[in-house]
């Protein structure tokens, strides 16, 4: 699909009204970025002409996604002043054959103050749009509106005066390639500015190699939510994002290097240690009374083989006999809701 048909079938959604409310909020998660990579915090200030840059998580998979720039829209509407119609303020963000941005990198977005397009983003709210693309346009699922701050920049100074040169310039020193570093986490390949993963409390151990053979060091740049521990990095809520960055100091012939690694932080899953056990008829039998996160487990059966006293499994008669376990969840880990096998035997 060629790009003029992509901005024109833009422009008529863009353009749509009486579109009907989000059911859920989008999946895919946009997280504004510096040019590296490094996630920085609250919203971008941004004048006409500058970039903005982020990352996407958990990007679909049945379609990629169009991104550009738009006043705020009503709640529940796509917007109606929008640069879709414009080729360079508009992004197809794909896997796809003739996509502008791949989803895996930094994406980069070059603004400007929505004149082009019939709106103010001095006196407007503007930001980026994101959609399905037109693969799938009729699905509303993934659109979302994202802001940003758009700042007139003050008066230019006037330049420095140039340097006197002296009679015998000091020849430029030699620019050192940068190490190169190949950094896993708990085994598995990690991408430098690619948006990864990391669980409530399931700790993942960092490794680096590097083409000068220097020691790297790790650093969170979100301590309080991600701290390191040596190589070893741990979430300490069930939300939010982390960043962090392994240094490799450089040697003779390789200049220092910084790597970042954003991690996604999403939330436990609480299971029962074991999903089986045996009894003998009339003897009892102990189940786990409370899951890794310290919450308390309900143990309930409708077995006519066995019966249930808080955490203990009695067995009446020989057969199966399956006792469903729950035990609330928080915003860090999810809700128990599992099954144990107990086997009653003679």
């Amino acid at each position: 699909m060629n790009m003029k048909r992509i901005i024109t079938a833009l422009a008529v959604v863009a353009l749509a009204v009486g579109i009907a409310p989000q059911a859920h909020a989008a999946n895919t998660k946009v997280m504004w970025t510096a040019a590296n990579g490094a996630p920085i915090s609250g919203t971008p200030s941004v004048a006409a002409g500058q970039t903005l840059y982020f990352v996407l998580g958990s990007f679909p998979t049945t379609a990629g996604l169009y991104a550009y720039e738009a006043v705020q829209p009503a709640s529940g509407s796509r917007p109606t002043q929008t640069s879709a119609a414009i080729p360079a303020l508009t992004m197809w963000i794909s896997k796809a054959p003739g996509a502008t941005s791949d989803p895996t990198k930094v994406q980069t977005f070059t603004i400007d103050n929505g004149n082009a397009w019939g709106a103010d983003c001095t006196h407007q709210q503007c930001g980026l749009w994101f959609q399905f693309d037109h693969t799938n346009m009729a699905d509303k699922s993934e659109d979302q509106f994202v802001p940003f701050t758009f700042v007139v920049p003050a008066a230019t100074a006037a330049p420095a005066p140039a340097a006197t040169p002296s009679s015998s310039p000091a020849a430029a020193p030699a620019v050192l390639p940068a190490d190169t570093l190949a950094v896993t986490a708990n085994g598995v390949a990690l991408v430098e500015n690619a948006l990864g993963s990391i669980t409530y409390r399931t700790p993942l151990t960092f490794s680096a190699t590097t083409a000068s053979k220097a020691a790297v060091t790790l650093k969170s740049y979100t301590p309080d939510l991600c701290p390191v521990t040596g190589f070893v990095v741990e979430a300490l809520k069930g939300e939010g994002t982390c960043d962090i960055a392994v240094t490799s100091p450089g040697d003779v012939t390789h200049a220092a290097k910084t790597a970042h690694f954003p991690l996604m932080v999403s939330p436990a899953t609480q299971a029962l240690t074991n999903s089986s056990t045996a009894v003998k008829v009339g003897k009892r039998v102990s189940l786990p009374g409370s899951t890794s996160f310290g919450e308390m487990i309900k143990y309930t059966t409708s077995s006519k083989n066995c019966s249930v006293k808080g955490s203990t499994v009695k067995g009446l008669k020989t057969g199966s006999c399956v006792v469903s376990a729950s035990a609330p969840g928080t915003g860090n880990y999810s809700a128990l809701k599992a099954s144990v096998v107990v086997t009653v035997k003679k």
